[in-house]
């Protein structure tokens, strides 16, 4: 899954005080209608904002609201999956979802893999999904981890270009083409 985020730097004092007041704690089932609601925003809105319109036909679903269900739905189920949400106060306002996979004919593994990753219009550009994907990150390492992958679309610059920013490496390109 895909993720939104937004570069931009803020004063140092400035961003220090907005990444205090946020904390990142695990989701639980509690968090469905928030998960669906951040997911629904996710994969709705904000794939709308950066997905070409000739290219959605190319990722649509028949039914994407049990789509959107059934993942979240998934995700809270436990195992595998990591689920943090970033809070301001009690009011939620992003969430990362990862796993690790383990590849033994690899040389670099296990993996974390980075799901769906997203930060409220309102709150981005103070350091939340740079905190979230650090929380993972975190969780990533204690699980031995040699390296993590996260995907977004090609046509997402912002998300990509905030990979760049926190050292990620551009490395395979998906091409798809209706028949």
């Amino acid at each position: 899954m895909r993720e939104a985020v937004r570069g931009g730097a803020l004063p140092g004092a400035m961003l220090g005080r907005m990444q205090s007041a946020v904390t990142i704690r695990d989701g639980d089932p509690n968090d469905r209608a928030t998960l669906l609601e951040f997911h629904r925003a996710l994969y709705v809105d904000h794939q709308a904002a950066v997905l070409p319109a000739q290219e959605a036909a190319l990722v649509a679903y028949r039914d994407f609201e049990r789509v959107l269900r059934d993942d979240v739905d998934g995700l809270l189920r436990g195992g595998a999956h990591i689920v943090l949400i970033a809070e301001r106060g009690a009011e939620p306002v992003g969430y990362i979802t990862g796993h690790v996979e383990r590849e033994p004919l690899r040389v670099c593994t296990p993996k974390g893999v980075v799901e769906d990753w997203f930060v409220v219009e309102r709150a981005r550009g103070g350091g939340v999904g740079t905190r979230l994907l650090g929380a993972l990150e975190a969780r990533f390492r204690d699980a031995g981890c040699a390296m993590m992958e996260s995907a977004t679309w090609a046509s997402n610059r912002g998300a990509r270009e905030a990979h760049r920013a926190r050292g990620f490496t551009e490395i395979q390109v998906v091409f798809r083409k209706p028949l």
